[in-house]
């Protein structure tokens, strides 16, 4: 007589990655294991498209304005000010304390700095805080500028850092590194040429850090559609090139 096993297939949320899509896809340099279970329903979500899709909403406007769209000018950053504060700023950092509960280190430090980069921007950009009416000329003192310029010099500094860590990653994160680490250097200058009263260079300057941050949210928003794809369990992977492997990690005793 034969005998017949009922198999009941074991609950699933379809909203979560599994371990082994996230270790593909993202953060853990080397695909190395994560001490989150994001496949646990009674855990937190998995965080990483909520931190990705903050930083685009706030980097995609501001990438149009820098280069001067549809009639905007530098000044029309102040009209975004609630996106750099509750968007870019409050999003990622949620983002970033999601994954430190999780105890993934380098989305953590990622994600929780950007998020300190947007509301800083914020501060320095928000008319109620006057940060600029602190220099005799305002916006036009060089001061001001040069003050600015070295804000986004060590912005593409870090950016370096990140960049040489995401060679444990994937190729599409290394991208997007590579194209902030332009960004943030472009606008450093341009900073730079305001504060010596070259406006005219300092536009173009401006035009050319945007240029490279369209040049990142290419990449960002192809990164926001794999994530929200994987976390619906389309039937197909997207390519990110995969980088864990590229060198080997460090030997322990």
């Amino acid at each position: 007589m034969e005998e017949h096993t009922s198999h009941r297939p074991l609950p699933q949320n379809p909203i979560q990655l599994t371990p082994a899509q996230y270790e593909r896809l993202f953060f853990q340099p080397g695909g190395g294991p994560r001490r989150g279970d994001l496949s646990n329903p009674k855990q937190f979500g998995n965080p990483t498209a909520f931190a990705i899709i903050s930083y685009l909403l706030a980097l995609t406007p501001t990438v149009c304005i820098l280069m001067s769209w549809d009639g905007t000018a530098p000044t029309s950053l102040t009209s975004i000010i609630g996106d750099f504060y509750f968007i870019g700023g409050l999003g990622m950092t949620i983002g970033g304390v999601f994954e430190w509960a999780l105890g993934n280190t380098f989305p953590f430090v990622v994600f929780s700095t950007f998020g300190g980069f947007w509301l800083s921007l914020g501060v320095l950009f928000d008319p109620s805080k006057g940060i600029a009416s602190a220099f005799p000329d305002g916006t036009d003192s060089p001061a001001f500028n040069h003050g600015v310029q070295f804000y986004f010099t060590f912005w593409a500094i870090l950016c370096a850092l990140y960049l040489i860590a995401a060679v444990r990653t994937n190729v599409v994160f290394m991208y997007v590194f590579l194209t902030l680490v332009l960004t943030f250097a472009f606008l450093a200058a341009a900073y730079r040429q305001s504060g010596l009263g070259n406006a005219n260079m300092s536009l173009t300057f401006l035009k050319t850090a945007g240029a490279f941050g369209f040049a990142n949210i290419v990449g960002g928003w192809y990164l926001a559609v794999v994530l929200v794809f994987a976390a619906v369990d389309m039937p197909f992977d997207l390519p990110v090139g995969d980088l864990s492997r590229f060198l080997n990690k460090r030997k322990t005793d």
